[in-house]
């Protein structure tokens, strides 16, 4: 590994806090999007995948259409700069599209988008579409497997020609075909696309891929126009790695690149948008991402309208919070955290030990010191691993609730399991009970969160062995290679699918060369089983009951502890943005997907 890429372990685990299926990322992009829609250990929100959930008695959720704010005419044109963590180039295919930063800032803005995620984490159909495909209405099949899109007769790209199918094919042999392409996987699970009618898209899957909605859209992909590239038009496997480096010569957005630089982003609008047009003449994006000081103080001087900011520190909010013209909201995040544990590391390969650890957390009192100073309206994470509470359907069932703190029915299960409580720590056989807590060294919040659960679990008579490791040693080698019993990360996922997390044959060993992503190597067959059923399960009810199966099988071998959804902060100038500001903030779309919906003041725009 370089050095380069050894610092950026550190600061992503630092400023960010988030776990990447490829750990983490260069120092300049900050955050990757995940290399495949299956993928768990990303930047990301758990979302619906839904159509309806009447037959096993929960509120109906499901796919539709985007529904769309009246557009205030006072309030039209104008432009504003924002803030941003920045990109190093822009195409969406390689590893410069693989930075959240440059989604968030160019390629959402500017690529169009099949299926989309609204603000509570549903899969919706995108204006590009005329309605979202499902077995119901004929647009999936399962036997073949086959998707159908039905492309609005009025999409059109910025130039004036139509958006059709072969666009979409063009896209699918450039994402196969182009050096380094980041994120092949799941495309390479389509076995044709028929472009015959060019406004119907057929897509032919080797398999049942029930992540289909990730494929041409959602927060991290999308179609290319095939005529922007004249010296591909015949090639059977288009190589686009040296296009789009700092420019999209193309927009079937809302919005146009105008240009880019290391400097700035500026888009315009789309006037030939076949949605709803953007408010603002313009918005322009520049770096500010580090150091966090830099980002508040540009908030509060004016430089910029608006920035989301990811914390570790607990006195950002009071430190905007109350300045004139100056709104923050801290909210929860995107991204689960939670105590992992290795039920193969003793003495945790003892259940009934795990079971009394579970007693052994005051979660509780970890909201209440380090989450709830940033966002007030926090609460502990009980969900099974990995879904969030109001994101999507997946969390109907709370199977984490039922563990508390509570010390002494801690110590009762230890006292039941043959270990001696008259001393603390409990020891059994002459050996105390010492359990080693491994974090990133350098996330201040996570060594607080440690500090304060060593003083709470030596109550119930378990003592915490602190062993932290800067973020690249902690997860290229130690959580890899399973030489921790507790670590504390966070991680997240916008499909519901724990098979590359939990399955038993995803546990990293030396005959798979330690790959894979089950750390705790957990292997429970029948979860796996229901892993495997849910990953090919369409109907989405059914795929929530097989989730929801799973969950309680999680907590009932207490293969860890949810802790809570990681806070994030939005913070705006009143005086320079209004509308809709802060609606995506906690979305895997980032906080300037519906830029669209923005708009000045009424002061300023003559309103």
């Amino acid at each position: 590994m370089s050095d380069t890429d050894r610092e950026t372990h550190v600061r992503l685990a630092e400023l960010v806090d988030r776990r990447a299926v490829d750990v983490e990322s260069r120092l300049r992009d900050m955050r990757r999007r995940p290399p495949g829609p299956s993928r768990q250990r990303l930047v990301a929100a758990v979302v619906a995948f839904a159509v309806a959930a009447a037959a096993i008695g929960l509120a109906a959720y499901a796919f539709m259409h985007r529904s769309e704010e009246p557009r205030p005419a006072s309030t039209r044109g104008g432009a504003i700069v924002l803030g941003s963590d920045y990109p190093e180039c822009l195409n969406p295919i390689t590893g410069c599209g693989s930075a959240t930063s440059a989604w968030w800032t160019v390629l959402q803005h500017v690529l169009p988008h099949a299926m989309v995620l609204d603000e509570h984490g549903n899969w919706v159909a995108s204006p590009l579409l005329t309605e979202a495909p499902s077995l119901a209405n004929g647009g999936l099949t399962e036997n073949p497997f086959t998707l159908t899109y039905h492309l609005n007769p009025k999409a059109t790209w910025a130039d004036g020609k139509p958006i059709t199918s072969a666009d979409f094919e063009f896209t699918w042999r450039a994402i196969l075909n182009t050096e380094a392409a980041y994120a092949t996987v799941s495309y390479d699970q389509i076995a044709s696309i028929d472009g015959s009618d060019p406004g119907t898209v057929v897509i032919r899957f080797k398999d049942v891929f029930v992540d289909w909605p990730d494929l041409f859209g959602g927060p991290s992909a999308g179609v290319l126009e095939k005529a922007a590239f004249p010296q591909f038009a015949n090639d059977p496997k288009p190589n686009l790695a040296n296009e789009m480096q700092h420019t999209i010569p193309f927009s079937g957005g809302p919005w146009v690149l105008k240009s880019w630089s290391v400097a700035q982003t500026v888009l315009v609008r789309n006037d030939r948008y076949y949605g709803p047009a953007p408010l603002l003449d313009q918005v322009t994006f520049v770096p500010r991402w580090f150091p966090q000081s830099s980002v508040i103080q540009s908030i509060l001087v004016g430089d910029i309208a608006a920035a989301q900011i990811y914390t570790t520190d607990l006195d950002v909010l009071s430190r905007l919070s109350g300045k004139p013209k100056v709104r923050a909201v801290g909210g929860d995040g995107d991204t689960f955290e939670a105590l992992w544990f290795n039920v193969s590391s003793p003495p945790l390969d003892d259940p009934e030990v795990r079971e009394a650890l579970m007693y052994a957390i005051d979660r509780q009192a970890v909201v209440d010191a380090l989450v709830k100073p940033i966002n007030p309206n926090a609460e502990v994470l009980s969900c099974g691993f990995i879904a969030f509470p109001q994101v999507g359907p997946w969390c109907q069932t709370r199977p984490f609730e039922q563990f508390t703190y509570d010390p002494k029915r801690a110590k009762s299960i230890l006292e039941s399991d043959g270990y001696d409580c008259s001393s603390i720590p409990c020891s059994k056989g002459g050996k105390k009970l010492v359990i080693g807590y491994s974090t990133v060294s350098t996330n201040e919040r996570r060594t607080a969160t440690q500090d304060l659960l060593k003083e709470k679990a030596i109550q119930a008579g378990i003592e915490f062995k602190i062993e932290n490791y800067e973020a690249g040693m902690l997860f290229d080698d130690i959580a890899r290679h399973g030489k921790f019993t507790i670590i504390d990360f966070a991680t997240g996922g916008w499909d519901p699918s724990v098979t590359s997390n939990l399955a038993c044959e995803s546990i990293p060993t030396k005959a798979n060369g330690f790959t894979g992503g089950n750390w705790g190597h957990w292997c429970n067959r029948q979860a796996t089983e229901l892993m495997h059923q849910s990953d090919r399960e369409l109907d989405p009810g059914k795929r929530l009951q097989l989730m929801d199966q799973i969950y309680g099988l999680e907590a009932q071998d207490f293969i860890g502890l949810p802790l809570y959804q990681l806070p994030q902060i939005t913070a705006w100038r009143t005086d320079k943005v209004a509308g809709p500001i802060d609606t995506y903030s906690s979305s895997p779309n980032g906080p300037f997907w519906n830029i669209d919906k923005w708009h000045l003041p009424k002061a300023r725009s003559g309103g």
